[in-house]
């Protein structure tokens, strides 16, 4: 018996990095399916056409179909299920996901194509439906989690949250044959706990995840990052948890882990303003973070109390200030279009942008999402329909259309633009973090590329030796010491330190394309041909390296190596 796992971004989604990328979740059900002897695999439909998504389906004639849906791609989703019905009428379609959870009632009373519809986190209760399924049973109704339909009715039950996060085997053991998917891609974006300690009333993550938040070990979180070092290279992470910071102990023994094991990573992390303290940041710092995101969205306290954010303008003072102090990237998320925000509220956002200096942030328009207090609250007051998603066909359905909300969005970007200019650390801010927090590699490497956007490349080349030299085994020293000596020329002295760096990590494909990159300098075709050849049997799906081999002979001016 076959189950597919697949994503269907909407096409606007189908070109933003992430939004292209896998859900999380898919992995976790696939890796759940296969220990427990399912033939099951993964699909990321972003970059195919549908006549492409029609033979992918015809030739693995999946019995289980599973969607993730988001708002986002909530059509794209049941066009998904309509064509899986067409190819195979026996194929069980399975929506699960966000959209999914919170709108189930909506979906299985309107589209038949749709047979079930997992509620919440789906682990447990999809392996329950395969098992189900793999038994011959056609009853679902009385699997915990699962709505369906029974008759003309549709029927659903709750399922306890899964206890111990730690026992769901990693993603990362099962994902050599995703299709349409970059496996390195996908696996830099990691999650750690599920739940969050806010309830913001546009946000559905409380109702998803339940009341409780549960986190996974600081062990099982470093094991998790060295698999995907040792197996795909990678030495960056994202840690996109709704809240990473909100047990300081957990962090805290996370970073203790990082350094003591010398796991040498860099990485960055979502929170909230009233979830750091800067013991904490200095500690992330050390071990590697180099951003903190933060959900701002407004210097408004009227605008604040209306989303529901339970955090102060001062709140965000002082978390900028600690994030700033301990060296990491000050990065914020705002929020425009609020119900009764005026001109007054967005100089407030302004003014408060001026005085933390992030050193970027994202502005998105407020929407309406199922499960939120927001979309509910408004169905009350009738100022929208129940079935509204059902009825616009918009990628997003936002609050507010009137010309404040692009005015307030310009005004937002224009901002974050020109106060991301004077946030950039200077020498001042370099030398008072080194005395704050000592050594650490994230300062070195930081202020290594400030020296050389400046033309102090000397001084850059010192930062990246004294890594190399206190921590041998540090990937990063190699890499930021191989880039440099090879933009300066010294060929010999950038292939040891990237025949280095690939010793240390044989799978970080950045290493052997600056490899053959540095053979092509020298005019040895042959052996680029040969680097590039490494580094595409590494990651077959990476453009860079497709790009490399297409231009061997002639190509057309060289690239630093990655992370």
């Amino acid at each position: 018996m076959q189950i597919l796992l697949a994503s269907r971004p909407h096409p606007e989604g189908a070109r933003d990095p992430f939004t292209s990328l896998l859900p999380t979740g898919l992995g976790y059900l696939n890796a759940l399916l296969r220990e427990h002897g399912f033939a099951c695999s993964l699909a990321n439909l972003a970059g195919a056409s549908w006549r492409e998504v029609e033979g992918l389906l015809r030739r693995e004639r999946p019995a289980i179909l599973g969607i993730s849906v988001f708002t986002h791609n909530r059509f794209e989703s049941l066009r998904l299920a309509a064509l899986a019905k067409k190819v195979d009428p026996a194929c069980l379609t399975v929506f699960g996901g966000p959209h999914a959870t919170h709108d189930f009632q909506a979906i299985l009373a309107g589209h038949r194509e749709v047979d079930a519809v997992v509620l919440g986190e789906g682990e447990e209760t999809f392996l329950e439906l395969a098992q189900a399924v793999a038994r011959g049973e056609r009853g679902l109704a009385g699997i915990a989690g699962l709505a369906c339909r029974q008759g003309t009715a549709v029927r659903h039950s709750t399922r306890p949250p899964v206890a111990d996060l730690d026992a769901l085997p990693m993603p990362v053991l099962h994902m050599d044959d995703a299709w349409g998917c970059d496996v390195r891609r996908q696996l830099e974006f990691i999650i750690t706990s599920r739940g969050c300690p806010a309830a913001c009333r546009f946000c559905s993550s409380p109702r998803f995840w339940g009341k409780s938040l549960r986190f996974r070990s600081p062990r099982g979180m470093v094991d998790e990052i060295r698999t995907i070092r040792d197996r795909y290279g990678l030495i960056y992470f994202s840690l996109r948890d709704d809240t990473f910071t909100a047990r300081k102990d957990r962090v805290i023994a996370f970073c203790r882990l990082l350094l003591e094991e010398k796991v040498h990573i860099l990485w960055n992390c979502q929170s909230r303003v009233n979830a750091v303290d800067e013991e904490m940041l200095l500690w992330m710092r050390r071990a590697g973070c180099e951003c903190v995101q933060y959900g701002v969205e407004s210097g408004s306290e009227k605008v604040l109390s209306f989303l529901g954010k339970g955090i102060t303008p001062e709140q965000v003072r002082r978390a900028a200030r600690a994030t700033r102090r301990a060296g990491m990237h000050l990065s914020v998320y705002l929020i425009t279009g609020v119900p009764g925000e005026t001109d007054e509220d967005l100089q407030a956002t302004l003014a408060l942008i001026r005085e933390i200096l992030p050193h970027d942030g994202h502005v998105a328009p407020l929407a309406y999402y199922p499960g939120t207090a927001l979309f509910e609250e408004a169905v009350r007051g009738g100022r929208v329909r129940a079935d509204l998603f059902g009825r616009e066909s918009g990628e997003a359905l936002y609050v507010r259309s009137d010309p404040f909300v692009a005015r307030s969005a310009e005004a937002l970007l224009r901002a974050l633009t020109r106060v991301g200019r004077k946030a950039r650390f200077g020498a001042a801010d370099f030398a008072a973090q080194r005395k704050l927090l000592g050594y650490c590699h994230g300062t070195n490497l930081a202020q290594g590329e400030w020296l050389e956007g400046t033309g102090g490349d000397e001084k850059a080349e010192v930062l990246y030796r004294e890594i190399i030299e206190r921590q041998p085994e540090n990937p990063w020293g190699w890499l930021a010491l191989g880039n440099l000596l090879g933009s300066r020329g010294e060929t010999a002295q950038a292939v040891r330190a990237f025949e280095r760096l690939v010793e240390l990590v044989p799978a970080h494909v950045p290493a052997h394309v600056a490899l053959g990159d540095l053979c092509l300098d020298e005019g040895d075709r042959r052996g680029a041909l040969q680097r590039y050849e490494a580094a595409r049997r590494l990651n077959p799906r990476d453009p860079e390296v497709a790009e490399r081999l297409k231009l061997v002979t002639g190509r057309q001016g060289r690239k630093k190596g990655g992370t």
